[in-house]
């Protein structure tokens, strides 16, 4: 509804606020950037739980944003391979690159996956796959921003 749209629209507004990287350590520093109060907000106010229900919830929750933390590390850490490595990047470098960005787009979707099953084990199932919905749309987001800063491999013939 209107709210979520509004909520998305904040965050959106919100990622909009960084400048747009000059160089790969402005990426890596989006990356490590302390984006979990202004999600933590979203989340929240957009999943209406009760008293029960947050403090059955709020232990997953922080376990998935330490999960998250440790994949947004990852994804630093292969960004910055690729900043290394753009001038004289060869063909068997690029293919290691897209492997460990599609093992990491798995391992994404195996977390956000696992902590929505236990989020449905405390949780009625519409609370659950709403913050499963708000999650997805919250990380596009931010993978968007992400995108928009990290250039395209060059191709080499």
């Amino acid at each position: 509804g209107i709210a979520m749209k509004t909520l998305i629209t904040a965050f959106a507004l919100f990622l909009g606020l960084h400048a747009p990287a000059q160089n790969y350590e402005d990426i890596v520093t989006l990356l490590h950037a302390d984006l979990r109060t202004e999600k933590d907000t979203i989340v929240m106010a957009t999943l209406h739980l009760d008293a029960a229900q947050r403090a059955l919830f709020l232990p997953i929750y922080k376990e998935y944003s330490a999960a998250l933390r440790t994949h947004w590390e990852k994804r630093a850490v292969l960004i910055d391979d690729y900043a290394q490595a753009k001038e004289t990047l060869d063909d068997a470098t690029a293919i290691s690159l897209m492997k460990r960005m599609s093992a990491l787009d798995l391992e994404f979707i195996s977390i956000r996956d696992s902590y929505a099953k236990k989020a449905a084990k405390v949780l009625p199932g519409t609370i659950a796959a709403r913050w499963a919905q708000i999650e997805r749309r919250l990380n596009e987001l931010f993978e968007l921003q992400v995108a928009n800063e990290v250039p395209l491999i060059p191709v080499k013939q």
